[in-house]
């Protein structure tokens, strides 16, 4: 997979820790299911891809008003989502209820990406 940057955290970063949340945490995947868990506010963290449909989008930001939720718009398509899963299949959406050994929530939490974009550094870099 390329690397690609969302603000200053890296895809490869995301792929690490969503990993760790498959092995050590509890996800939901599907688009039907990241819903279901909004509306009973379950979900910490809601992951789409950047193909997944406008209209699923739409429902995500509508919760993401409503409430304290992290949406994080995956730089690459559904499948690639899917393989970073280790799953072999296509995913359009996915949320985090569970972080487990995770520092997921952290990486990709807005205060962390809107510090480290207004302060122009990456951490990564300085230390080593």
């Amino acid at each position: 997979m390329a690397k690609a940057k969302k603000g200053s955290v890296e895809l490869s970063d995301v792929n690490r820790e969503l990993q760790k949340v498959v092995s050590s945490g509890e996800i939901l995947i599907g688009s039907k299911e990241t819903i279901k868990a909004l509306r009973r506010k379950e979900a910490k963290i809601v992951i789409h891809a950047s193909n997944c449909p406008e209209e699923i989008k739409k429902v995500f930001n509508d919760k993401k008003e409503n409430g304290e939720i992290t949406i994080y718009e995956y730089p690459a398509n559904s499948l690639e989502l899917g393989l970073a899963c280790g799953k072999p299949y296509a995913i359009a959406s996915l949320c985090i209820t569970d972080t487990g050994a995770s520092e997921i929530l952290r990486l990709l939490s807005p205060n962390v990406l809107s510090k480290r974009k207004m302060l122009g550094i990456n951490i990564r870099e300085k230390y080593r």
